[in-house]
């Protein structure tokens, strides 16, 4: 058993079990046998220390009765290998057997504790040892006396009795205790255990075989015993106390150490030597036990009165106040960590840390409420704020009694409490009577709806005081909308719902009627029964006469007064259902007025209002009376015409005529202020019937219809088709795919030759291309407009410069490329970015590039878009070493005194001139000039699109000698452009 409480009990073991303790109790019981006989003394048939009964003790009390037979037959070996008859040594075997048995007998009468957990348990087995071994020595003086083998029977008997006794004290602790687990627990400190056992050897040599040893230190051998009862328990205690008796009895044996020559009174000595070693383990490890069992005791104790006092609802502390004015706590429960946020050993010795978080201004209160009540020794109470880790303030509430203490310290026994809620509750109710004394009236009543308290906003709304209709039902004023059967419907809803809020007409005592906004609401008991009913109200006079201001701004627009997008919404929802029951077509004008932007900004907003109060005057014109014509918002109106007809191509016919007519109406000349505009408008028409149209679908429809006109040149009426929306939805999709490719990686980049008059290459134009993993090669005249329009050119064009510097990086490291250059298109809205120099400029210094290899291509209308700003950002990159290229020049609007302020290295002759330069003498007189201006400016020239080798003779006759085309090659991916690093051709081949 591992606890230390263990008592001995009956106890079966298996067969081999028991076979094992019988053959230890034979070999322990003859070994300490024939040591005992081995250690001569003056009669020799008695021992001076006999282990065996110790033994045979330890042997009946761990392993049972059943162990009797055995101590009977191993001490009639013992006996007869000592030199003795047969006879004598069974009747000196049943003496030696009923002695322990008597011991044992005695302590398991007595509830001894194999562990020597108690002082009682030492001494009662002292007591058992000393009667049972009265026993043994009576019956092996008797068997000797009989026998003729002793003469002076008293001496003897003491020797026996003493001898077996000490043997039993030595032997019986240590078997009993002796386990694998105390042998475990010595193997973890074998270190402390090598350092006793050198003072243990030195000791036991300076009181015995030393030449100091007739100075009597046996006194040093208490210390040695205590050491080990202190420090390695019972079990090593034992074996040390057993060795130094042993080495005792051997030293005096041989006539060395302080028992030596003494005769019998060393003898007794020696015994009382050994027992006082004996007792003073088994008593400090008693001592030691009893005063573990006592901790755990307190422990438990104080465990239980912390988890009583964790119960409770709020903190049970100690706070004391020493004379020096610190405080600490010594004891808390276990509340103080959910309380004040602290454990209590940080706050054993000081009390500071938490006070630091109390409230300064509480902390003064309570510091005055103290003293008082320090002064009178009576219990102190008082509130206080906390404020907790996350911030949060919390309420407490701490009530003490005080108890002074010797050394002049005063220690309250406190108990706090969180009062937080209770403090929110009466905030809650001052808020509340501050409430009801509010600007609203209040009022209330009982069960029966007389009234109980009303305030004094009521009596200032209505003219009746307090005293006037306390005790009274409230006021009601009938009319023909509240007739009895209204007032029946407010009462079943405060049955139904406990709750009725609307608008009522009320008296004042001067008899005036005045409408109200009022809420009802029913309190209800815990039973769920009506108590009381609660009342207030408003006085909404003035919100009548809001209410058409209210409306029109909610309905309508405040500059054209036209419905608002709201009201429109509304109207076609209705028209929506109408048309699904009389099977009537509508249609839906989608209006928006050309070029208003350019009217606000060069005239100014006022300018702009008036033009679109004019035109909503105009289309209010154009409609019938039932039809709607509704502003949007800006330059956008829509017309909706109601109940057409119900065969469409009717329907169609009169939407067209309306249109037609709305679009020529506003394109009539508006005289403005003190100027005439001529503007016009885009009108989309959409025709629906039933109700699987939805609201948004239609707009959807209308606008697309509308954008189309805005398409097709402006000034138009263009009617829904759904090829439309067929074309939108691509376009989503497309740009949908669009930003997908860019995530994964879909683009590429191909590269086109560019030679030099000899033939042999000098650099490529990287294009870019789209290979989607469904749709396959996708044209860049579908994507790349769209990638401008939707701003995804942006970090497209990034991603071009990216992989074309990496590319040029490549390049530099094969001798074969390392003098190419290479030209990358960037687009209008990503050269304008601000922070297009540093982006690009980045890109250059990451990939380590020669700058010079990189050449930017830029449009006419990208470089004159904003001409300063353009040739800011070209000097900063001309400076790094990039140069640019002016693509598709003659296509667009240059200005001569532009191009020569650029930062220009070349010209691009663009395609459409190249590709009829042979039949169309104006082709060839504007490359001719193109080429002349670029060379006088100190520019390179070069032709893109060349095609056939009478386009490269005439430009090269006409001293341009760059060019790109098919005649070359076509845009390739860079495996098939790396297959064209060899010399393109001899000169013959474009003769």
């Amino acid at each position: 058993m591992s606890k230390p409480q263990q008592a001995i009990r009956s106890t079966t073991f298996r067969p081999d079990q028991l076979f094992r303790h019988i053959l230890l109790t034979v070999v322990l019981y003859i070994g300490t046998g024939h040591i005992g006989l081995s250690i001569p003394y003056t009669n020799p048939n008695v021992s001076l220390i006999w282990l065996p009964t110790g033994i045979a003790i330890a042997s009946l009390m761990r392993f049972g009765y059943v162990m009797l037979p055995v101590i009977f037959a191993s001490a009639v070996i013992l006996e007869i290998g000592a030199g003795f008859s047969f006879n004598i040594a069974m009747a000196l075997a049943i003496g030696s057997t009923a002695g322990p048995f008597l011991s044992s007998w005695i302590l398991r009468k007595q509830g001894f504790r194999t562990d020597f957990s108690r002082r009682r348990d030492v001494l009662g087995f002292s007591v058992a040892t000393m009667l049972g071994m009265c026993i043994s020595a009576t019956g092996g003086l008797l068997t000797l006396s009989f026998s003729g083998m002793v003469g002076n029977v008293l001496p003897i008997w003491l020797t026996w009795w003493a001898g077996d006794t000490i043997g039993a004290l030595l032997a019986g602790p240590l078997l009993l205790t002796f386990s694998s687990h105390s042998l475990a627990k010595l193997q973890h400190r074998s270190k402390e255990l090598i350092g006793y056992l050198l003072i243990f050897c030195t000791t036991n040599w300076l009181i015995f075989l030393s030449p100091y040893s007739h100075l009597n230190l046996t006194f040093m051998t208490g210390g040695v015993m205590v050491l080990a009862a202190m420090r390695f328990g019972i079990s090593a205690a034992s074996v040390a106390t057993l060795a130094a008796s042993m080495v005792a009895a051997w030293a005096t044996a041989i006539g060395k150490g302080p028992f030596a020559d003494h005769g019998q009174a060393s003898l007794l000595i020696l015994w009382a030597y050994m027992a006082t070693m004996v007792m003073i383990t088994l008593i400090i490890t008693a001592l030691q036990t009893e005063r573990m069992h006592a901790s755990l005791q307190i422990e438990d104790a104080y465990n239980r009165i912390n988890k009583v006092a964790s119960r409770l609802p709020g903190l049970v502390m100690q706070y004391r106040i020493r004379p020096d004015k610190t405080a600490c706590i010594p004891f808390a429960s276990d509340a103080i960590l959910q309380i004040f946020e602290v454990s209590q050993k940080e706050v054993k010795n000081d009390a500071l840390p938490l006070l630091k978080r109390i409230n300064s201004q509480d902390v003064e209160a309570g510091t005055a409420s103290l003293r008082i009540a320090m002064r009178h020794q009576t219990a102190w109470q008082s509130e206080f704020r906390i404020r907790r880790l996350d911030g949060s303030i919390r309420w407490l509430y701490i009530d003490g009694l005080p108890e002074a203490e010797p050394d002049g310290a005063m220690l309250w026994h406190c108990f706090v409490t969180d009062i937080t809620e209770r403090k929110q509750a009466e905030q809650d109710l001052q808020i509340a009577a501050c409430t009801f004394e509010s600007q609203e009236g209040m009022f209330v009543t009982d069960a029966h709806w007389t009234i109980l308290r009303l305030n004094l906003a009521f009596t200032r709304i209505t003219g009746y005081s307090a005293s006037e209709l306390i005790g009274l039902r409230p006021p009601i004023h009938e009319t023909k909308q509240q007739d009895k059967g209204f007032f029946e419907h407010i009462r079943q809803s405060l049955r139904d719902n406990k709750f009725w809020h609307g608008e009522l007409w009320s008296r004042r005592k001067n008899g005036e009627i005045y409408p109200q906004m009022i809420t009802l609401t029913a309190i209800t008991d815990k039973k769920g029964d009506v108590s009381n009913y609660i009342g207030s109200f408003t006085d909404i006079s003035r919100n009548k006469g809001y209410e058409a201001e209210i409306r029109n701004l909610a309905f309508y627009d405040s500059l054209t007064q036209l419905p608002n997008r709201r009201l429109l919404m509304d109207r076609l929802e209705h028209l929506i259902s109408l048309s699904n029951r009389n099977h009537s077509h509508s249609a839906i004008l989608f209006i928006d007025l050309d070029n208003f932007k350019t009217l606000n900004d060069t005239r100014g907003h006022d300018a702009g209002d008036l033009l679109l109060i004019e035109a909503a005057s105009r289309l209010q014109t154009c409609v019938r009376e039932s039809d709607t014509v509704a502003r949007l918002g800006g330059d956008e109106f829509v017309v909706v015409l109601e109940e057409l007809s119900d065969d469409r191509d009717e329907a169609l016919g009169h939407a067209d005529r309306i249109a037609e007519k709305i679009r020529h109406l506003l394109s009539l000349p508006y005289q403005i202020t003190d100027f005439e505009h001529h503007g016009s408008s885009s009108i989309g028409v959409c025709l629906f019937q039933g109700s699987d149209n939805t609201v948004k679908d239609l707009f959807k429809r209308a606008d697309t219809a509308m954008y189309e006109a805005k398409t097709s040149g402006r000034n138009t009426v263009r009617f829904f088709d759904p090829a439309m929306q067929a074309v939108l939805v691509v376009r989503m999709l497309l740009e949908s795919n669009l930003r997908v490719a860019l995530t994964h990686n879909q683009f590429q980049l191909y590269y086109q030759v560019q030679v030099n008059s000899d033939g042999k290459l000098i650099g490529a134009e990287a294009l870019l291309r789209w290979i989607h993993p469904d749709r396959g090669f996708i044209s860049p005249a579908d994507f790349i407009p769209l990638a401008e329009e939707t701003g995804l050119i942006i970090p497209i064009g990034n991603w071009v410069l990216d992989t074309a510097c990496a590319q040029i990086k490549q390049w530099e490291n094969n001798p074969l490329t390392a003098h190419l250059t290479l030209a990358v298109n960037v687009s209008a809205k990503q050269f304008q970015r601000p922070d297009f120099v540093s982006t690009l400029s980045n890109v250059v210094h990451q990939h380590q590039i020669n700058p010079t290899r990189l050449k930017i291509e830029l449009t006419e209308s990208t470089i004159l878009d904003n001409v300063d700003a353009t040739t800011e950002k070209m000097h900063q990159l001309k400076k790094l070493g990039i140069a640019f290229s002016m693509d598709d020049f003659g296509t667009g609007y240059s200005s001569l005194a532009y191009l020569q302020r650029l930062p220009l290295n070349q010209l691009k002759i663009d395609q459409s001139f190249v590709r009829d330069l042979s039949h169309d003498e104006n082709d060839a007189t504007i490359v001719r000039a193109i080429i002349s201006l670029g060379v006088n400016l100190g520019l390179n020239v070069i032709a893109e699109g060349v095609e056939t080798k009478a386009q490269r003779a005439f430009l090269i006759e006409h001293n341009c000698l760059a060019f790109q085309g098919y005649l070359f090659s076509k845009p390739l991916p860079l495996e098939g452009f790396l297959a064209l690093l060899e010399p393109v051709s001899d000169e013959p081949e474009y003769a």
